[in-house]
């Protein structure tokens, strides 16, 4: 069986995930979760909670963090040498989703990382040359330094990404995300009803969509994601128009089995998938 030469899964929907991702989009989450699932041989020092690392796009892992001697270790890796370098770095594991395909899994909701190691681990990253320190969780928002942290990363010179579930509306959260060199992310998981069922959040549907149109109106650079779950694959004609009138690019996902999706896999994965 082949794999799809971007995201590396084995499986068509993926494929067509790529296909319909901009073309200047750079899918790190899913070139993450590729390289989680592959290099399953690699030890992780990811201390109780969360997960660092250096990747490369295409390529595989180039560090990884280690908490006993606070820095970056260096992987083997086939990368280029001018491959897009990233770093991935979850800040918490709270969140006010409980959604039914999250990679976290167990993870998830086992608080935040102390402000001291996520400053030096940007310090380390940038030192390596990273094009991009991306800011996830959890939802990263609801760290407690969150705008301090973002501002870090861009003191720096380094831009930055941030996944968010879109629930967070603070005003220092919204002029923090405005900066220039940010680009922030926000998924839709399916329209009106099922993305409320993917989340487990009542309400949220109408929650993420209220932040979209106030980002937007902020000059936010945004892309509104989805990942091709049932739900996903069923709202794309939505999704589409959705991002139309906000007037940003749509970029949808594959579905991995990690996390919690293992345990919902019959439930929200795509016929063939």
């Amino acid at each position: 069986m082949t794999s799809c030469s971007v995201c590396g899964s084995p499986n068509d929907l993926p494929c067509q995930a790529c296909r319909l991702q901009p073309q200047d989009y750079h899918a790190v989450k899913d070139a993450w979760l590729v390289h989680r699932r592959e290099e399953a041989d690699v030890v992780y020092d990811r201390g109780p909670t969360v997960e660092w690392a250096v990747a490369a796009m295409p390529g595989g892992i180039v560090a990884v963090w280690s908490r006993q001697q606070q820095r970056f270790l260096a992987v083997p890796t086939q990368a280029p040498a001018d491959a897009r370098r990233y770093a991935w770095l979850e800040l918490t594991t709270a969140c006010p989703h409980r959604c039914r395909h999250c990679f976290l899994g167990s993870r998830l909701g086992h608080g935040h990382v102390p402000l001291a190691d996520v400053e030096k681990a940007i310090a380390e990253a940038a030192a390596l040359g990273v094009d991009e320190i991306v800011l996830t969780g959890g939802e990263p928002t609801m760290h407690p330094r969150f705008v301090t942290l973002l501002e870090c990363v861009l003191e720096t010179g380094v831009s930055a990404r941030v996944l968010t579930n879109g629930w967070t509306q603070r005003e220092a959260v919204v002029a923090a995300l405005a900066a220039t060199g940010v680009e922030v992310e926000i998924p839709l998981l399916g329209w009106k009803d099922d993305h409320d069922r993917m989340t487990r959040t009542p309400g949220s549907f109408q929650r993420v969509t209220d932040t979209l149109r106030i980002y937007r109106s902020r000059g936010i650079a945004l892309t509104l994601t989805t990942t091709l779950t049932k739900a996903g694959v069923h709202a794309l004609p939505a999704l589409r128009q959705f991002a139309a009138e906000l007037g940003v690019p749509l970029a949808p996902s594959s579905l991995v089995p990690q996390g919690t999706a293992v345990d919902n896999w019959e439930e929200i994965a795509p016929t063939g998938s």
